[in-house]
């Protein structure tokens, strides 16, 4: 870990790194409360946005090199590549863990059946201490009082942002905010 912590202070931004140590941070404390291996966090949480400053047209290209699905809305919104191509990139620096790469793929969008770990990483990139918007405080609370109805308002805080920018949402997204929804009303 300590490698990928070295590579990914030299390649990203000091604003961008000191964001992925707070989600890896975040990440630790709520895999210690929720009983999730606090090392797979901290890496996913490191990792999650290792792509996140390429450029659009970079992304595109290596989601091309690399057999990456893209679909109308990634290909008309590149930034949300940065989690599939995040994920590939990781496993190019020797992660082969899949609950990991499964995490930084899905940070973004979010997947419908998303592991333990993968949505600790969603909520963890939403409330990091160094986030700082409308509702993050609420956001927070909310995760600290009960986990699962925390990330519920994690992605519904995510669509509404999409949607009062009048931008499109991901099919990916609507599935998986319906999951939540299924999941916890069982």
């Amino acid at each position: 870990m300590e490698l990928i912590r070295k590579r990914l202070a030299k390649e990203l931004t000091s604003q961008l790194y000191t964001h992925c140590d707070g989600v890896a941070e975040t990440a630790a404390r709520l895999a210690v409360q929720l009983g999730c291996d606090t090392e797979k966090a901290t890496l996913a949480g490191l990792l999650h946005d290792c792509a996140r400053e390429w450029s659009p047209e970079k992304l595109l290209r290596y989601a091309a090199e690399n057999d990456i699905e893209v679909d109308i809305l990634l290909e008309s919104n590149p930034m949300l590549l940065h989690g599939p191509v995040g994920a590939h990139l990781a496993q190019s620096m020797g992660v082969s863990d899949d609950d990991i790469l499964s995490a930084v793929r899905c940070h973004t969008l979010g997947c419908p059946g998303m592991s333990l770990l993968a949505q600790i990483i969603y909520v963890a990139d939403k409330i990091e201490p160094g986030r700082f918007y409308p509702g993050i405080k609420d956001l927070r609370n909310a995760v600290a009082r009960n986990f699962n109805e925390g990330l519920i308002q994690c992605a519904s805080k995510s669509i509404f942002y999409v949607v009062q920018n009048k931008q499109a949402i991901h099919p990916l997204t609507i599935t998986f905010y319906n999951w939540l929804v299924r999941k916890t009303g069982e």
